[in-house]
């Protein structure tokens, strides 16, 4: 049944109302009245005119224009009692509301923007959000950045909600956020205060600092230089460390922001004061998972390793070579004084260093002809050299592997170790300079990577990385184990697998169908042998 409601508003005030005529404009009501028999609701939280007022829209289907300091409470007395018309007739006249403002003031902005933070944080709509943000992104840039400038001078008192509105906000002109916190940090050292970071890293985590790194280098070097003096204990330093590393990862998606990182000096100085290398754009291993056209003639194939842009040294070249003949061991090569020094002006040409010896005479033996023609490169001065130093590199080895086709199934860690790289014999660090690789997995299109990520190495108490190397003369390569058993030994085998092909995760597990060996013993083992320049 349906009586008189008596509607209890704040400070005492009771506003009587027909139950039928709430009834039937707000479900919620309904169920109060009908189901639960109350004969009275508590809306103290809303003031008497607020509860008139929409008592006076359920009558009569009226809704007069809202002034600003009403509008929250008729539109979350609309919405908590589900009375969805005024609660569209509440988003129509906010609209109004903001296109009724022309030259806007703070107070303006501020009460569009703290209406919409408010229905999103309370009332879980996003109706007012894309009024109020549409109506700030129309300004000018200036006065965009001086309403967030001006509103996060309460950083730390913002919710979360607010700062995630203001981060929304600016889209990619994340200097509107990063240049008030620098200047708050300012603020606060110069005051010698306490600031409670939580805000901070809050904000700093949720925007995308690489259009800072691309549009404002000083003030993304300002900002990094000020944070590090904040880093008061490790997990401070690891959270800095994690922070730069994600804006220089996003950053690498354009080539630009890639030329802007490697040619400014600021990134790789903003962690200098604690001697921790500085993340920059993650590289592949370059030689790694090419495929080879192996039904070219060999005189093709030979003019094509020659002149192509992912031949990166001559090493490989020379696995691109065994490669093509491992495919066409029937094949008979003449191999003449002709033939050499054409490979000896193709070396000249690409400004690539020699081999050694060592790496040739311990290749997976396979033809005839294959022998003749690297015995002919090892015992070409102009080709090849006895000592893998006298050619300009050196070599790193892992410890042992058993099964290498593991490591493309999940993301692995390779650790690569050297007492002291040539050129930095000087070297005051603790542990070993050296390498870590990274595996991509074969599902996520499998690859290597020389991790330059100075949270892999702070991990790490064994080994430390030199940014000096130039990666794009690495040279990964695998040494293959064989267990003899008349001997109880083993017998090394270097496997080029630069032509190999990308191995694939498929669901009945990992493919790799060109990978150089197919016959392995269940006691061989695999080390992997990393070249790098002889500095």
């Amino acid at each position: 049944t349906h009586s008189t409601l008596e509607l209890k508003a704040s400070q005492g005030a009771v506003i009587p109302a027909s139950s039928v005529i709430l009834s039937f404009n707000s479900p919620v009501i309904d169920h109060m009245t009908t189901t639960l028999h109350l004969t009275s609701i508590d809306m103290e939280e809303f003031r008497e005119a607020a509860v008139r007022y929409f008592v006076h829209a359920a009558y009569t289907g009226e809704t007069p224009p809202i002034s600003r300091d009403m509008f929250r409470d008729i539109n979350k007395l609309a919405n908590v009692f589900k009375m969805s018309w005024l609660v569209n007739r509440c988003v129509d006249q906010f609209e109004n509301m903001t296109e009724a403002i022309q030259e806007a003031s703070y107070e303006d902005l501020i009460f569009l923007f703290d209406e919409a933070v408010y229905v999103l944080s309370n009332l879980k709509s996003r109706q007012l959000v894309e009024i109020a943000l549409k109506k700030i992104q129309s300004l000018n840039g200036e006065s965009q950045r001086d309403f967030i400038s001006r509103y996060l001078q309460n950083l730390t008192s913002l919710s979360c909600q607010q700062l995630d509105l203001i981060i929304e906000l600016t889209k990619t002109n994340v200097e509107y956020i990063v240049k008030p916190i620098t200047e708050k940090i300012t603020a606060s050292s110069s005051n010698q205060g306490t600031l409670d970071l939580t805000n901070f890293k809050y904000t700093l985590e949720n925007i995308d600092l690489s259009y800072c790194l691309k549009n404002n280098i000083q003030l993304y070097e300002r900002l990094f230089g000020m944070l590090e003096e904040l880093c008061g204990t490790n997990d401070d330093l690891k959270w800095l460390l994690r922070l730069q590393r994600k804006s220089i990862k996003e950053s690498t998606t354009s080539k630009e922001l890639i030329s802007s990182t490697a040619t400014t000096s600021g990134v790789t100085q903003c962690l200098s004061v604690r001697n921790i290398p500085c993340a920059t754009a993650t590289p592949i291993i370059p030689n790694m998972f090419h495929t080879l056209n192996t039904t070219l003639t060999f005189d093709e194939v030979v003019d094509w390793l020659g002149t192509s842009d992912e031949v990166s040294n001559f090493w490989m070249f020379l696995e691109g070579i065994w490669t093509w003949m491992r495919a066409n061991e029937d094949t008979q090569v003449k191999i003449s004084p002709k033939l050499r020094r054409k490979v000896c002006e193709i070396r000249k040409q690409r400004k690539w260093r020699k081999v050694s010896e060592n790496f040739l005479e311990n290749l997976v033996p396979l033809s005839e002809s294959s022998y003749k023609f690297f015995r002919g490169v090892i015992t070409c001065e102009d080709l090849c050299t006895a000592m893998l130093t006298e050619a300009g590199w050196k070599i790193t080895f892992t410890e042992e592997i058993k099964d290498i086709f593991s490591l493309l199934k999940e993301e692995t860690k390779i650790s690569f170790f050297s007492h002291r790289f040539q050129g930095f014999s000087n070297c005051s660090k603790p542990g070993k300079c050296g390498f870590i690789l990274k595996t991509v997995p074969a599902k996520e299109h499998a690859n290597f990577v020389l991790s330059t990520d100075p949270i892999d190495y702070l991990y790490s108490e064994e080994i430390h990385y030199h940014n000096d190397i130039d990666t794009k003369d690495l040279h990964l390569l695998v040494q293959w184990r064989k267990k003899l058993k008349i001997f109880n030994m083993h017998t090394g085998h270097y496997l080029p697998m630069s032509w190999a092909g990308r191995p694939v995760q498929e669901d009945n597990g990992l493919l790799w169908n060109t990978f150089p060996v197919h016959e392995y013993g269940k006691d061989d083992t695999y080390v992997f042998c990393l070249l790098y320049p002889n500095l």
